[in-house]
């Protein structure tokens, strides 16, 4: 091994553990030179690498026996605290959970620079906020525990936007910024895909309580029927008003009612029925 060598290491998040492991033990057992650039270099492990070892030779002399001893220490307690990457694949697997999970521990307080993060960089982000904890593994594992548990009982709902197309998401997201303002300012979306699983995030996470999850439904709903009846109107429909006597509006109703379909169905419907049964006697004569 190189004599200033003492750290290789190809793993970015064991580099990323001995950088903060270095940095927390700062003024208690060895004193840092240079502070480490974390919003240029913390993805690079060869940067990384390079910073940590030029600490350690500049603290310990380049005494090789203090540096191993300390580097054996440090990679034991790194062992201990940085989870398998396998114990964050429910996050990983299910972008719902992942964003919920983002905005109770993260949000905006711990990003780096100012874009809002897809799915694939909210969850590094918990990997690393998970990595980052001063706690023992066996912690980390407690508390991993515990937010299933909270999702289990708190969020694990059906989710009221499953099945809507991207067309849908992009309406129902233009309208629900005119509700809640506050909507862009907890997440900002870049993608179709991701603007369907903020507005679900937004359900899950800001609508706090059932009564507010309710009515907002109510509201974004009633909207899209709207919405929808204006484009159906405009494609090949027209509007046209005419008066019924109060007798004839009662059997409409009635008539629609057993029908079991919308009023404009099932005018358009009767109309049609009308017309052909006039055709078929005209032509019959």
């Amino acid at each position: 091994m190189d004599r200033d060598d003492y750290v290789s290491e190809k793993d970015v998040r064991k580099c990323q553990f001995y950088v903060r492991y270095i940095e927390q033990i700062n003024n208690a057992k060895i004193k840092i030179k240079t502070e480490f650039n974390w919003n240029d270099n913390s993805g690079n492990v060869d940067e990384m690498c390079y910073w940590i070892n030029k600490e350690l030779s500049h603290y310990f002399g380049k005494n090789a026996k203090d540096i191993e001893g300390f580097v054996t220490r440090m990679a034991a307690t790194c062992n201990d605290e940085i989870l398998p990457l396998v114990k964050f694949d429910w996050i990983k697997n299910d972008s719902r959970i992942c964003l919920w999970l983002w905005h109770q521990n993260i949000s905006y307080s711990y990003r780096r620079g100012d874009v809002f993060p897809e799915h694939r960089g909210r969850f590094e982000a918990l990997v690393e906020y998970f990595d980052s904890l001063n706690e023992s593994g066996n912690r980390k594992r407690e508390l991993l525990n515990n937010f299933r548990g909270d999702w289990q009982r708190k969020g694990n709902t059906s989710d009221p936007f499953f099945s809507e197309s991207a067309e849908v998401i992009n309406y129902l997201w233009r309208y629900s910024i005119k509700l809640h303002d506050n909507i862009t300012r907890n997440f900002s979306p870049i993608s179709d895909e991701d603007r369907k699983i903020c507005l679900t995030g937004f359900y899950d996470c800001i609508l706090d309580t059932p009564e507010k999850k309710e009515l907002f439904l109510r509201k974004i709903k009633s909207a899209l029927s709207s919405h929808k009846n204006r484009e159906k109107a405009g494609k090949g429909n027209i509007n046209k008003n005419f008066l019924l006597s109060l007798n004839n509006n009662e059997k409409l109703n009635e008539m629609i009612m057993l029908a079991g379909i919308k009023r404009d169905d099932f005018m358009n419907r009767l109309i049609t029925e009308e017309y052909e049964r006039r055709k078929s006697k005209y032509g019959q004569a």
